[in-house]
């Protein structure tokens, strides 16, 4: 087994750990939803830090670690800048990674759902779009056909889709409370 490897992926989550490091959650099209350890990505004068923050789709290099592999090298590919400057949009594209983050497991491939969400973040960075919400509320009907929750062609919306979403990964939502904020 090579010793360093290159994933390109988006992403999805981001944990403190240890004094200056934290914890990157990257979805990616080969190696599913991977956690990878970003050394030293919380001091001030760190370059790999914007390169790894929500929602940036980016190349990385990563070498193989005992317990996590290590970010040695990062590049964005595209940090969609215009949804970051939008707090409705900001929310919206929260809960698409939130979603992903919990139905999809850990080194299981899904290139349709990485696909899925690349092309839903670019539609939602879009500056003509206005209402993130449908799109969003698409996003997670197709995710749920995708991974098998929901036969294709069944239609949810609204808070039959949300109910659905939290008895299927037995939590609530951590973006409800950023939503219900946001449509105040």
């Amino acid at each position: 087994m090579p010793r360093s490897y290159k994933i390109e992926g988006i992403v999805i989550r981001r944990v403190n750990y240890a004094e200056a490091d934290k914890l990157i959650t990257i979805f990616s099209k080969f190696h599913g939803k991977i956690v990878v350890l970003a050394k030293g990505i919380r001091k001030i004068k760190s370059r790999k830090a914007a390169h790894l923050e929500l929602f940036t789709h980016c190349t990385s290099f990563l070498a193989v670690g005992r317990n996590f592999d290590i970010v040695t090298e990062s590049q964005t590919i595209n940090s969609y800048s215009n949804l970051r400057s939008d707090l409705n949009k900001l929310a919206y594209a929260y809960r698409i990674i939130e979603i992903v983050d919990r139905l999809c497991p850990e080194k299981e491939i899904h290139r349709n759902v990485y696909h899925l969400l690349l092309n839903t973040l670019k539609i939602i960075d879009d500056k003509s779009l206005k209402n993130p919400r449908e799109i969003a509320e698409q996003f997670l009907v197709e995710i749920l056909w995708e991974l098998g929750y929901l036969p294709k062609g069944n239609l949810i919306s609204g808070d039959k889709l949300n109910n659905f979403l939290e008895n299927i990964i037995e939590r609530h939502l951590k973006s409800d409370s950023l939503l219900t904020k946001v449509s105040a």
